[in-house]
């Protein structure tokens, strides 16, 4: 009954959308505001105009901008600070216990009956709640070469003996290919044409050949999933479960599916022997197959060839097709938007419009549509042909971490950066499995890191920005730090009440130095430079979103309400008014102020010795910056 009303009351809200004639009817329906929190370059740019033109809602839109999504998401949550929708492929990595306390449970609502059984077990959490439901996904099969495969008279493989065979048959053919010669630009050289080239480089991949053709005997059913729910949580041993697994992985380098040399291919080299240079004839990857087809042959359409998917066949049984789904993003509602009535019964027919082709179609920013929804006929497209059964039967395995996915891919990072040993016999499948283990423990330990400090209290992203400024001073000779309040060589994030752990660290590091000092690159290094007081109000206009940012060691009152300079009221350094002409040591990460002149480098610096450096030198608490005063 309940469903029959959000549907009636969906119908209702589509029809009050539509123009009507003659004079304009004044609007009755008071709209309700909904945060959507989303993750960027994941929806579609209709969304927000879309969704109000259906519902009397009025949409903020609010982009997930951290280097620890997730965890940005759970302090929100606990700290009173929920959106009313989570957009963002992180809610998977939240905690169970978090999720039950904090987000609606949607079990019991009629449109999850949209969606394949399989996505929605993926989905449900450990106490039986369904706190969120999968949006369009990355769906991984094997690409083939249709037209490769017609001149030569192969078909296309219905079980896992025959894929062998087909690799074995193409193998023998001995058909040579030419490719540019790396050594010898504008050259070329000739090349075997293989059956058979995924890039095997990154432990995604490694991943999805171990859990696809190990599922139907390691993974699937009740025992399977008990046993892997316990491993997450450290309760169980791969010893003794995964011995046959470990096999089996093995096998697909004696069949030849597998090779180590596929360890060292890089993802483009792979997209371009199948697309471009046509010396091999299948590779791995997702729908995106086909527009990596378009884009390699847009200036020479006649190489372009055609090609198709199919499943991976894991074993000579009927029914052993799969394909390998990585959402894109979830979609979930918060408790504390849920506590309104009315924004409740908004929020569900939303919900339910989400869950339908047209609304999933929102859910993504280009490329091709892959939902898990039953019966969508949005898969036309001659490319899936060989899949369409595999689809319509549900046989699609979802992703999963075997530490649990809150914490990463350890324990895979090791599994590909071990199966070199595996193989080569230098580690048995025993040691093979203990080391899983290992790292598997390794990764539960960060519920239990550190404690440096503690903040006494929630600072805003202003506030945060001047305290990472303080913590450059701390290590850096300067008269100021300047932190932007943006993603970029700043830091849009909160810095929240409660304990100080690394976690809380990497979530105030600026994004740019999280995914890149720690690789040593030079031009990401922290500095101090020299700029006049004018070229500095210069830089933080233009970096900075309303033109704000952590001037640490300058006593600052802003103005909220103030356009472009404005809204610095005062500037004060030492004492004295920032002067326009006078000149000034900066300190800031390097890039954040690229055409200033450089006085010193400080190479060895990380953010995180800075910040511990500053944390013991105030005693280990972190409080609300006096120097910042906020009018209007």
């Amino acid at each position: 009954m309940m469903q029959t009303k959000r549907l009636l009351s969906l119908l209702l809200v589509m029809l009050l959308a539509l123009p009507f004639s003659g004079a304009a009817a004044a609007e009755t329906t008071e709209r309700i505001q909904l945060v959507f929190e989303y993750q960027d370059g994941r929806i579609s740019e209709r969304f927000e105009a879309t969704l109000e033109a259906l519902f009397p809602v009025d949409i903020v839109m609010d982009k997930v901008l951290s280097t620890n999504p997730y965890l940005k998401l759970q302090e929100e949550l606990t700290h009173g600070m929920a959106p009313d929708f989570v957009l963002c492929e992180y809610i998977k990595r939240i905690d169970d216990d978090v999720l039950s306390r904090y987000f609606y449970d949607l079990g019991a609502e009629g449109f999850v009956s949209n969606y394949y059984l399989s996505a929605l077990e993926a989905c449900t959490a450990s106490d039986g709640g369904l706190y969120y439901i999968p949006g369009p996904s990355y769906v991984y099969g094997i690409v083939y070469d249709k037209t490769a495969f017609a001149a030569l008279g192969l078909s296309v493989p219905r079980n896992y003996s025959e894929f062998v065979q087909l690799i074995r048959d193409v193998d023998a053919l001995g058909l040579m290919g030419t490719e540019p010669d790396p050594n010898n630009p504008g050259q070329t050289i000739d090349v075997p044409v293989r059956a058979f080239v995924p890039t095997m480089r990154w432990c995604d991949m490694s991943q999805i050949f171990f859990n696809t053709y190990n599922y139907e005997d390691s993974f699937r059913g009740i025992i399977n999933a008990k046993w892997l729910s316990d491993y997450q949580q450290g309760n169980a041993s791969m010893v003794g479960h995964m011995e046959g697994a470990a096999q089996k992985y093995l096998k697909l380098f004696e069949d030849g599916i597998l090779t180590l040399d596929l360890w060292e291919v890089i993802p483009g080299y792979r997209s371009r022997k199948l697309y471009d240079y046509h010396t091999s004839l299948m590779t791995v990857e997702s729908q995106q197959a086909y527009g990596f087809n378009e884009f390699f042959n847009e200036k020479k359409p006649a190489n372009k060839h055609e090609i198709g998917l199919m499943p991976f066949y894991t074993s000579d049984e009927p029914d052993s097709g799969y394909l390998y789904a990585i959402p894109r993003s979830y979609v979930g509602i918060t408790a504390q938007g849920a506590k309104d009535p009315a924004k409740l019964e908004a929020m569900l027919q939303i919900m339910d419009y989400l869950s339908t082709p047209e609304g999933q179609q929102l859910l993504i920013s280009g490329g091709d549509y892959f939902g898990f929804l039953k019966n969508d006929t949005a898969l036309g497209s001659d490319f899936y042909t060989e899949v369409l059964d595999t689809i319509a039967t549900g046989r699609i395995i979802p992703t999963f971490y075997f530490e649990g996915d809150s914490h990463g891919d350890f324990v895979e990072t090791y599994m590909h950066d071990t199966t070199a040993d595996l193989v080569n016999g230098v580690i048995s499948i025993q040691e093979w499995l203990e080391g899983a283990d290992q790292y598997r423990d390794r990764a539960l330990d960060p519920r239990n890191q550190e404690i440096y400090g503690v903040v006494n209290e929630t600072l805003t992203p202003l506030q945060t920005a001047y305290v990472n400024g303080l913590a450059y001073l701390n290590s850096m000779e300067a008269d100021i730090a300047y932190v932007p309040v943006a993603p970029s060589y700043g830091t849009q994030s909160y810095l929240y009440s409660g304990n100080i752990t690394d976690d809380t660290i990497g979530l105030i590091t600026t994004e740019t130095s999280y995914y890149t000092t720690s690789q040593e690159k030079e031009e990401l290094q922290y500095v101090v430079v020299e700029m006049k007081g004018r070229a500095l109000m210069k830089q933080i206009l233009s970096w900075c979103d309303h033109g704000m940012a952590g001037l640490a060691g300058a006593e600052v009152t802003y103005s909220l309400s103030g356009q472009d300079g404005a809204q610095y009221v005062s500037v004060t350094i030492g004492g004295e008014a920032l002067e326009m002409e006078k000149t000034y040591r900066v300190a800031a990460l390097r890039g954040a102020v690229p055409h200033a002149m450089e006085l010193q480098v400080y190479p060895e610096l990380t953010f995180k010795d800075m910040f511990l450096r500053y944390l013991q030198s105030v005693g280990g608490v972190i409080t609300a910056p006096q120097q910042l005063t906020i009018i209007d």
